[in-house]
């Protein structure tokens, strides 16, 4: 792993004392620095984690949607790294996620190594084990604002997933024609075809090995990777979200 320059150690301390000892964070540390430094940043973070004897379940793939590029101005790929994962049926007090929101997104396990700056999409599949019905939890955590670094830095907002049942990659036909419907207490809230709210996940997939390449990085079998999100809800007690992937399968989160 390269080592970080001084600016950037700077800002992974800061963000480093943010998490441990739940200290104020500097805005400042942040001020100049741009996407590279957040995503060298972010990995310095991955690292001290995984010193600490925490294990990485996996990645999410960032900006996966022409629109979210827009909205940052940049054709890039982030990653963020995962951490914990549960399965579908999880239950957990909404309080214990500070500002938690949900986003229902395919999560793949992948089944042989995917490394490379330029991995053909075509033969992501290959290499896919199978694809779950998946939500991510996230995190409201530092004052990020528009500071595209930070966000990048602090794990794209990522607290967990969830992943619910799915099925081996090569029963599915056209991906990308997945229907997601969402429901909250039962009542629908949320309805897309994949196609109209993210990228091809595969094409996702290989941008994301291309990213990790320039950390000397690789997606590993084994590893679950979450493809981007289709949409995004605050949540609050006595809550009971389920989403449902056409031909994939179906995924559960209650909040007390």
């Amino acid at each position: 792993m390269n080592p970080l320059n001084n600016s950037q150690l700077h800002a992974a301390d800061v963000l480093w004392d943010y998490y441990q000892r739940d200290v104020d964070i500097s805005e400042e540390a942040f001020g100049d620095l741009d996407f590279s430094d957040g995503l060298a940043i972010q990995n310095e973070i991955r690292q001290r984690r995984l010193d600490s004897g925490l294990t990485q379940i996996g990645w999410k793939v960032g900006l996966t949607s022409d629109r979210a590029r827009k909205q940052v101005g940049i054709d890039d790929r982030p990653f963020g790294h995962l951490m914990q994962l549960f399965g579908s049926g999880l239950s957990l007090p909404a309080s214990s996620v500070n500002g938690a929101t949900i986003e229902p997104e395919m999560c793949f396990t992948i089944g042989e190594t995917i490394s490379g700056p330029d991995v053909d999409p075509a033969t992501v599949a290959n290499c896919i084990e199978k694809v779950a019905a998946g939500y991510e939890l996230n995190e409201r955590r530092a004052v990020v604002g528009g500071n595209l670094a930070m966000l990048v830095a602090d794990n794209l907002t990522n607290w967990a997933i969830v992943e619910g049942t799915g099925v081996p990659i090569e029963n599915i036909e056209d991906i990308d024609d997945t229907e997601i419907v969402l429901y909250r207490n039962g009542e629908e809230c949320f309805r897309c075809l994949h196609r109209e709210e993210v990228d091809n996940p595969f094409i996702s997939i290989s941008r994301l090995a291309a990213t990790l390449h320039r950390f000397e990085l690789e997606l590993e079998p084994g590893q679950k990777v979450i493809t981007g999100a289709y949409t995004r809800h605050q949540v609050a007690a006595d809550e009971h979200w389920l989403a449902e992937y056409s031909n994939i399968g179906r995924v559960e989160t209650s909040y007390t």
